[in-house]
């Protein structure tokens, strides 16, 4: 089975006045593009003039995890809850950065979803804490709970994919790869299609 995406899928939390949102929306645009650099730059313009903007720090965050800088991200993400302390995004994204032992960020993960049952990036980030135990059959149900509130998210559909691969679940692991395959035509994806391609066949094959 492949291994599960651990980048947490960043998103846009807040509404703003259309000439302060100028520089978020062009950030995010460019984070889902794929251009981290053009990301990187809008967010820190506008931490210039809304220097605790949960958007922003979250979108740092999310870039420095993408770069393979854990610690740099825990630091922007403790920003972002220093200002709100219930911030779904940067809970799940600071648990991603391994700077806290796994049962701390299982609690703190679960009380999220207490609170905000709608946080698919929360429940992403509790199956990947689960699957890093070898807890298989609980991270499947998190990450199915992160399908089921953002169904075209191909990660969320890839990792749901090894979890029911590794559950032995060889049908529905399938299925799911081929969805999560579809998926990221349309929008990008933290995991490397070509194994995933790879690994879909196998099960094809296996399963005739």
């Amino acid at each position: 089975a492949a291994d599960p995406a651990s980048t947490p899928q960043f998103c846009r939390t807040q509404a703003h006045a259309p000439a302060v949102a100028a520089d978020l929306a062009a950030a995010y645009r460019a984070y889902t593009a794929g251009d981290l650099a053009t990301a990187l730059r809008h967010y820190q313009a506008h931490l210039q003039h809304d220097p605790n903007n949960a958007d922003a720090l979250n979108g740092l965050g999310a870039i420095a995890l993408r770069d393979g800088q854990p610690a740099q991200a825990a630091q922007w993400f403790r920003r972002t809850l220093a200002a709100d302390p219930r911030n779904a995004i940067a809970i799940a994204g600071l648990s991603t950065t391994g700077q806290a032992p796994s049962e701390d960020r299982e609690a703190g993960l679960r009380q999220t979803l207490a609170d905000q049952p709608s946080s698919a990036v929360a429940a992403f980030s509790l199956g990947n804490v689960l699957a890093e135990q070898g807890r298989w059959a609980e991270a499947q149900q998190a990450y199915f709970q992160a399908h089921t509130l953002s169904p075209d998210n191909p990660d969320y559909l890839f990792n749901l994919a090894v979890s029911l691969d590794q559950l032995g679940e060889r049908r529905l692991a399938r299925d799911y790869y081929s969805q999560a395959l579809a998926a990221a035509r349309d929008r990008p994806a933290v995991f490397d299609p070509a194994p995933v391609l790879a690994r879909r066949d196998a099960l094809t094959e296996a399963l005739q």
